[in-house]
């Protein structure tokens, strides 16, 4: 608690009393509890995958399940992580080995928001979206997308929503073609999320409606990622 002297020969003021309903205007709504369900033996998994969205994303399917016994939501994603650097962690490569780890029904995946940066192709360091950078990324993309359906587990691959800087809008939505293509002829399903972050004229929104159609905030501050 900050204590704050009073200046000499005056007298201390007194704390003026709140009402109720002034307290209640300033208190932050609490956010509902999720009960705490234990999953059964049975219950069937849903492996989540991508970096620091994906992961936003499954802490929200966690939400979604949270009172049903039959699905649990694994996070298996890396923050970090996506296409251009396969030196951090290379998603077509590493797929298999999370698959067989986790057995899941069903895979989710999200990812590409850091992917907007050089690409080392051969010995050749590419710039973002030139022509050669474009082709290895569908390239990558399609082998992860590949690597999912040789699994023979159905896979959800969720596009990335806009963001807040105006030089990263293009380059998104250049993306999530990328992953609509490459889910679709893999046998895949693509959910494309955009419209529901920006407003009736393409424009980044940083507030709508959440999945019960009330308005509240959906972006940080940042304008890159999700409230809960």
């Amino acid at each position: 608690r900050v204590i704050q002297q009073r200046a000499p020969n005056r007298p201390a003021a007194r704390p003026r009393q709140r009402t109720k309903s002034a307290k209640a205007q300033v208190r932050p709504p609490a956010e509902p509890e999720t009960p705490v369900v234990e999953k059964s033996q049975t219950a069937r998994t849903v492996l989540v995958i991508g970096d620091f969205m994906g992961s936003g994303l499954a802490e929200g399917l966690n939400v979604v399940f949270a009172e049903n016994p039959e699905i649990k939501v694994i996070d298996r994603t890396k923050g970090s992580s996506g296409f251009a650097r396969p030196d951090f962690f290379d998603w077509p490569k590493e797929i298999k080995g999370v698959i067989d780890a986790e057995k899941p029904a069903a895979i989710v995946v999200m990812l590409g928001s850091n992917d907007r940066q050089q690409m080392r192709i051969g010995d050749e360091r590419e710039q973002p979206l030139t022509e050669a950078w474009i082709k290895e990324y569908e390239a990558r993309s399609t082998a992860l997308a590949t690597a999912m359906q040789a699994s023979k587990v159905p896979f959800v691959w969720v596009g990335q929503p806009s963001f807040k800087p105006k030089k990263m809008l293009s380059d998104i939505l250049a993306f999530n073609d990328v992953y609509r293509k490459a889910a679709e002829a893999a046998g895949g399903t693509f959910v494309d999320i955009w419209e529901g972050f920006v407003d009736e004229n393409g424009a980044f929104v940083s507030t709508g409606p959440d999945i019960n159609g009330q308005p509240v905030r959906l972006r940080s501050n940042d304008g890159i990622n999700l409230t809960k």
